[in-house]
């Protein structure tokens, strides 16, 4: 997953991970949902001196961008136990530490920093992300850090990292429009792909699609390449959204060019030519994946969605089977044969296959799963 932890740094470094398309209404959505991700050094980022910067802090920092925390931790404890009082060590003490995954005693280093220095802007900013992106970080704990970004940019009002890790922290609270207040500061002080991609998710919150695709659009622009394939998903979606059928599917084809030996990428890809109605297209890269991997039940699932969308009732319905076979309990495979067998006109089938489903959700009228086979089935009526 495309990581959302702004790094706080005198020099602003971003990093990717990749993450894989968000689709609520797909009961078979075991790919996961994009979220704040955790992973990493704390979410703390780290310092790259400058020439004011102690010799001690440009070693240290050094190191930590070699990936030797331990030994970055080395170096700054001995410039500590020379000098205690210096805030801007403990706060790179607290970046090797968050680096190390020892999250408690990074929060304790950067508490330190600030006690010490409280003018220094990063090390508010640095505890913020501590707070926010922490592996069990609660609704509260993003609300603390909202506290300290403010505090570093009322020091520092022109801290892009800071801007942007508010935006993130905002958007994920469902808090659209401030989100994207500080967003637009952050890409308006160190404008970028990261800064482009979030606002994108940003508007798109706040319904507004055209502002949406406009941001989606500049970060495939800034990362057009493999490395950029998430930003291409998000934007075919968008487009999807927004009524642009034949550009999203360009997108979505386009991806699966870029990354053609990606599995979760394919079936993204597959989800999303589906929605575009385009079944045929869909049918080549389900095919690549049911061969590259015949027993993954995502797999077969969206293999027999695609036969059902090409009018092959019994071969969706095969598929399907297959599935269940594998895992009874498997909603999607429920939801989706029944939805095949009424474009097949077998109303009776598709009662008895709704009837299996209910008895996997007994007492849950209102599970999306029943909803959703409910309105097939209603075109039996």
């Amino acid at each position: 997953m495309r990581r959302l932890i702004p790094t706080i740094v005198l020099v602003c470094l971003f990093g990717c991970d990749g993450p894989s398309t968000n689709h609520p209404e797909e009961p078979d959505d075991e790919l996961g949902e994009g979220k704040l991700d955790g992973q990493g050094p704390g979410g703390a980022g780290s310092l790259i001196g400058g020439e004011d910067q102690d010799p001690a802090v440009v070693e240290a920092e050094a190191l930590l961008a070699q990936g030797k925390a331990r030994e970055a931790l080395t170096r700054i404890d001995q410039a500590i136990a020379e000098q205690p009082s210096i805030g801007r060590f403990h706060f790179v003490r607290g970046n090797a530490l968050s680096y190390l995954d020892r999250d408690g005693d990074a929060q304790i280093a950067y508490e330190a920093a600030i006690e010490l220095d409280p003018e220094d802007p990063l090390a508010y900013a640095a505890l913020g992300n501590l707070l926010a992106f922490g592996k069990k970080a609660s609704q509260t704990d993003k609300r603390a850090a909202i506290a300290q970004y403010q505090k570093a940019l009322k020091l520092d009002p022109e801290l892009a990292p800071a801007h942007q890790a508010l935006g993130t922290v905002l958007l994920d609270l469902g808090d659209s429009q401030r989100a994207i207040e500080a967003l637009e500061n952050a890409n308006r002080i160190a404008g970028g792909v990261e800064t482009e991609y979030l606002l994108a998710q940003a508007y798109k919150q706040a319904g507004n699609g055209e502002q949406a695709i406009a941001h989606a659009k500049s970060a495939v622009e800034f990362e057009p390449s493999a490395s950029g394939v998430d930003l291409r998903l998000l934007y075919a979606r968008l487009l999807l959204d927004a009524g642009q059928t034949d550009a999203a599917v360009r997108e979505f084809e386009q991806a699966a060019k870029l990354v053609p030996d990606a599995p979760p990428l394919r079936l993204e890809v597959v989800r999303g030519l589906l929605d575009a109605g385009k079944p045929d297209a869909a049918l080549v890269h389900v095919e690549w994946l049911a061969a590259q991997l015949p027993d993954e039940l995502p797999v077969m699932v969206n293999h027999g969605r695609v036969l059902s969308a090409l009018g092959k009732t019994k071969e969706a319905i095969a598929r399907f089977d297959a599935a269940l076979a594998k895992d009874p309990g498997l909603q999607a495979a429920h939801v989706y044969k029944v939805e095949a067998l009424v474009v097949g006109k077998q109303c009776k089938a598709a009662k008895q296959a709704y009837a299996a489903l209910e008895k996997q959700l007994p007492d849950q009228p209102d599970h999306r799963a029943l909803v959703k086979a409910r309105a097939f089935l209603d075109r039996c009526k």
